[in-house]
């Protein structure tokens, strides 16, 4: 293959794949919403095929009434599970959100708590230098507390301001408008709740069907890389999510029992502990981001109120978290499926401004699922080290093996009759 068409075949590939890459977005922007309760009931239908199959085969129960068990079933496990649990946790949220929200209501005598432990920190600077910064300090605050001020006061002076100046009722008529377009949104809820149950149904019937008819589709060539690249994905990412659902479950752990303790200990007063080892365990498993997230400023902040103790168990929890997770994920995540920190990085920036919030975690997965196909060979985007040094040793052993040939071909015939 000579250059020019090397480079007409990577200008063709390119293109090819930046046509699906702008077709992926448009039906993300324009067709998930649509969608999404046919893709919501494929999902399920793959979920459910090991218990569908199970009761066809030890039963005489025909398929069709077998997947509609299976989805009724799945349904009230659902629903057990929110009624049990979720208004718990909701209860738990909630009365989360409103101790957060009473912190914020002492900003004041937080922001004067910080600026004066700067402020005695740089006045142990030289003189000409501690008058500079001092300064600026204290200007930084000044226009800090100017702005949380008109934060708090901008919402009172809009309904007041509105009433005394024209009598505008909007500040009730919008709370109204959102109760009245919520009420008109629930018909087509519950149009797209039937209608993902019902697809639910016929596709973990026909799930076999639908699989083989996708299947043919594609040219008999490239049949056999189909099948091998379900099987890996299925494979690999089932393996990921086990693995990091256990190491969310072994930091919620960590967190809760540090938690506890300094609770049982009287250093921390909170009652919402099962709440913040949840939050911290979530953010925890987010590429680039770590418990670090959460409990350093945490940290800082008792350091700078004078909580040393508080400052000092934080510490400590995250100390043991980081320890006992480098120690637990190599062991529980495949190596090769792990993506360079800043092509995390870029992929979660790229995902939150292409997809939204979605995209942050949707889009390092879908990476990681093109690595994973490019380095088995199933796909060609880009050259890894791994294949490389595949082609390279096998390049080795095609040359030795034709020179071991050349050498037995070249060598002279013997006199000797063969024996009989």
């Amino acid at each position: 293959m000579t250059d020019v068409e090397r480079k007409r075949k990577w200008i063709i590939n390119v293109a090819f794949y930046a046509m699906l890459l702008a077709l992926g977005y448009f039906l993300y922007k324009y067709a998930f919403g649509l969608c999404f309760p046919i893709l919501f009931a494929f999902v399920i239908a793959v979920m459910l095929q090991r218990p569908k199959n199970f009761i066809t085969k030890k039963t005489f129960i025909k398929k069709g009434m077998a997947s509609t068990i299976c989805v009724f079933g799945l349904l009230l496990i659902a629903g057990a599970v929110v009624v049990l649990i979720g208004v718990r946790a909701a209860e738990e949220v909630k009365g989360f959100i409103n101790y957060v929200a009473l912190q914020f209501q002492n900003i004041d005598s937080i922001i004067n708590t910080v600026e004066t432990a700067i402020l005695s920190f740089v006045g142990k600077l030289p003189g000409f230098i501690s008058e500079n910064v001092s300064d600026s300090i204290v200007s930084i605050f000044t226009q800090l507390r100017e702005f949380i001020a008109g934060t708090n006061t901008q919402l009172p002076e809009q309904i007041t301001g509105g009433l005394s100046e024209s009598f505008s009722l909007s500040w009730i008529t919008a709370p109204i408008t959102g109760v009245i377009s919520t009420a008109s949104r629930i018909p087509s809820l519950l149009i797209g709740i039937v209608v993902t149950i019902v697809c639910a149904c016929f596709m973990t019937a026909d799930y076999d069907k639908i699989t083989n008819f996708v299947y043919c589709q594609f040219p008999k060539e490239k049949r056999k890389d189909v099948t091998r690249a379900k099987q890996l994905l299925k494979l690999n990412l089932g393996k990921m999510a086990k693995a990091y659902a256990l190491i969310m479950l072994v930091t919620f752990t960590e967190i809760f029992i540090g938690l506890t303790v300094l609770q049982l200990l009287g250093i921390f007063q909170s009652s919402y502990i099962a709440v913040i080892a949840v939050v911290t365990a979530i953010v925890d498993v987010i590429p680039v981001l770590g418990t670090g997230t959460i409990v350093l400023p945490w940290a800082a902040y008792s350091l700078i109120v004078g909580d040393y103790g508080m400052a000092i168990g934080l510490m400590v929890i995250y100390v043991t978290v980081t320890v006992i997770r480098q120690i637990v994920e190599p062991k529980l995540v495949a190596g090769q499926l792990g993506l360079p920190p800043f092509v995390t990085l870029i992929a979660m920036y790229l995902g939150l401004k292409i997809f939204g919030v979605l995209g942050v975690f949707v889009l390092p997965i879908v990476i990681i699922m093109l690595k994973l196909l490019n380095d088995e060979g199933i796909i060609d985007l880009w050259k890894s080290p791994s294949r490389v040094r595949a082609e390279e040793n096998a390049i080795q052993n095609s040359e030795a093996r034709e020179g071991s040939d050349e050498k037995a071909s070249d060598a002279p015939p013997t006199d000797e009759e063969p024996t009989t």
